[in-house]
Order: structure tokens, then C-alpha cells, then sequence
């Protein structure tokens, strides 16, 4: 998938092929007021105010609490977007604006575009980090509030792909234990855990991130079954040989390469033989190859927040050999473009 310029009109077409279109501008200005408009949206309760009925500028404004005529413009630039309808002065939900911008609809995105709030603040220091190479290094610097908006964000998105992803993790015959690796909200183990009832999973995060995530987890419902833990998976012993499953998602472009070799050794010995590592990540494609747009945005989001980035397929896996596990082929997610799912086996016991 790419954002890009679409073409509406054979006049558009000639426009571009003349090459006296300002691209540039294009790509630029209306993305900058398209993101900030969604996010309005949902933070004014835009949405939610036309999620019983049709209604006039001056209706939804009353029930936002907003200025009437500020408020006919935001809304028809929602217009615009595709995410409302207007006729005879009366606007509507389009259904992907009813399928992802409400809150009662089970796919909602609602708390991961206000977490957007704090990501736009980080876009805003991109230049310092190009200027210096300094990163921005978020787990350190976000306070109570930013964490609270982060975990909700996430669990959102994970509540999309986690389905997925314990559909497609063939977890070893009898597996009992599973350790979470930065899971927070927990609500990738909790999916596992529904899918295989003998399991039972270790979330361990941050003391940062498990006391906003903890009311996340509680509401899931799965009890004694899917423990947080607090501690650092860059320093905590892991133990040995006390997991069947170990799964990570969306940590390892938070690390540095040496970081995560030495983790991926620690998650090797943690495992029991016949265990497995589960690595979920947005994969950056190899060298050889030029990447595509969301994957060079997200390398660069990464490396400005975190300092590290995407890594390749043949880079993960690279990590979990010289750990002495056995990697297999990647899995592309379908829920999640950009995203797989790199799996290593540890060695079954020999005898």
C-alpha cells in the first residue's frame, strides 16, 4: 500500500503528465491537514455525535460543545476524506468511519489516533535527530499520561492482529508456559491463551507500562492464567529452560542489533527444547532491495524514537541462529501489512 496522489479525472491525468503539477506540495500540505482532521474528529467527538442519527453543522456542535461554523468546516473536510456524507445540509457516517471511529464498534482505533497526539509532537523533532543522529528515546522521556495513551493505543492495534497471530503460531504439542516479552496490555498472550487452554503466560514489560496496562488486561477476563510482571527484557535473567513459548511483538525495533543478539541468547536459554521464539515485527526489506513507502517511514520512526529501527527477515533470524535455535520461514501477516512473524525452534533434547 502507498499514500499517494490519486487521479479522479482524465484532466488530472494531463495535469500530471505535463510535470508542471507541484507534487511535492501535494504530498505534503493535504497530509498534514488529513491526519489532524481524523484526530480532531475523534477527540472533539465529532464521530460519536453522528453515531445515532443524521445532523445539521449547527446539531453537532451543540453536542460537541464547538463553534458552528468552525465546526461546517471541519466537518467538510471529513467530507472530503470519505469519512461523512453530506446531503441537504445534513451530515452522516460513511461506514469506515462507523467500522473505525466509533468506540462501541469492536474495531476501533479511537485511543490510537489520540495517542497520535503524542507521536506528532516526536515528527516535530525529526530534523534535531537528522541534524545530530540523537534520538528521542521515548520509554525514558513519556510520562504517566503518554504511557496511559501508548497502551491504550496498542492494545487497539493488537486487538486487530493478535486473532491472526494465534491462528498461525503452531505452539509445540503440550506446551504449558508462555513468556510475553514487552506485551504490556498482554493482549497477544491473551489470544494465545484462548486458543490453547493449557497455556498459561508471563507479560513482562516496564514498570511504566504495566501499571497504565493492567486495567487493559483485568478487562480481558483471563485471570490467573496471563500474569504482568514488571522488570527489563534488556536486563532481566529469563531463566533457563522455563518456557515453551517465547513471543516478542513490535520490541525488537526499540533495540539496538547488539541489544537484541544478546536478548534472542537469553530467550534461547529461557527456552525448553522443542520451545519456540516468536519475533513480530514490521520487517524492513534486505539491502538489495529499495523499501517500500511504509517500510522507509517506519525505519525512520523508529530510529527517531528509539534510536534503532526495521530490521530485515535475514537479520532476526540471523540473531536467533547464533543462539542456536532453528529458524523458519518468514509469515506475512495479512491483518497487519509490513508486519510477519519470524519463528526459531529450540532444539529438541537429544536421547
Amino acid at each position: 500500500m502507498r499514500l499517494g496522489i490519486v487521479v479522479e479525472s482524465l484532466l488530472d491525468r494531463l495535469a500530471l503528465a505535463s510535470g508542471r503539477v507541484p507534487v511535492p506540495i501535494i504530498d505534503a500540505f493535504p497530509s498534514i491537514i488529513m491526519a489532524r482532521c481524523i484526530m480532531a474528529g475523534v477527540q472533539l467527538g465529532i464521530f460519536e455525535a453522528l453515531a445515532a442519527s443524521e445532523l445539521p453543522a449547527t446539531g453537532v456542535a451543540c453536542l460537541c460543545a464547538t463553534e458552528p461554523c468552525a465546526t461546517a468546516k471541519l466537518l467538510d473536510a471529513l467530507v472530503g476524506l470519505r469519512y461523512l456524507r453530506r446531503t441537504a445540509g445534513r451530515y452522516r457516517l460513511e461506514p469506515s468511519a462507523r467500522h473505525w471511529l466509533l468506540r462501541a464498534s469492536p474495531s476501533s482505533i479511537c485511543d490510537y489516533l489520540l495517542f497520535h497526539y503524542q507521536q506528532w509532537e516526536w515528527v516535530t523533532r525529526l530534523e534535531d535527530f537528522v541534524r545530530t543522529g540523537k534520538p528521542i528515546h521515548i520509554h525514558s522521556e513519556m510520562g504517566p499520561a503518554a504511557w496511559g495513551a501508548y497502551q491504550r493505543g496498542m492494545y487497539e492495534i493488537a486487538r486487530l492482529t493478535a486473532p491472526e497471530v494465534a491462528w498461525r503460531v503452531r505452539v509445540p504439542r503440550g506446551a504449558r508456559t508462555l513468556l510475553d516479552i514487552g506485551g504490556s496490555h498482554g493482549y497477544y498472550a491473551v489470544a494465545l491463551c484462548r486458543r490453547h487452554p493449557q497455556l498459561r503466560a508471563t507479560v513482562l514489560d516496564l514498570p511504566a507500562a504495566i501499571t497504565p496496562a493492567a486495567p487493559i488486561l483485568a478487562a480481558a477476563g483471563m485471570g490467573a492464567r496471563v500474569q504482568q510482571q514488571a522488570g527489563d527484557a534488556l536486563t532481566d535473567d529469563l531463566g533457563d529452560e522455563q518456557y515453551d513459548v517465547v513471543f516478542m511483538a513490535n520490541l525488537a525495533h526499540h533495540f539496538t542489533a547488539d541489544q537484541n543478539a544478546a536478548l534472542m541468547a537469553r530467550i534461547a536459554r529461557a527456552l525448553r527444547p522443542g520451545g519456540i521464539c516468536v519475533v513480530q515485527e514490521g520487517l524492513r526489506p534486505a539491502a538489495t532491495h529499495a523499501p517500500s513507502q511504509f517500510e522507509a517511514m517506519g525505519d525512520l520512526f523508529f530510529a527517531l524514537t528509539s534510536e534503532a529501527g526495521l530490521y530485515a527477515v535475514a537479520e532476526i533470524a540471523g540473531w536467533q541462529r547464533a543462539a542456536g535455535l532453528r529458524p523458519q520461514r518468514v509469515l506475512r501477516l495479512v491483518t497487519a501489512p509490513g508486519q510477519g512473524l519470524q519463528i526459531a525452534r529450540r532444539p529438541p533434547a537429544r536421547g
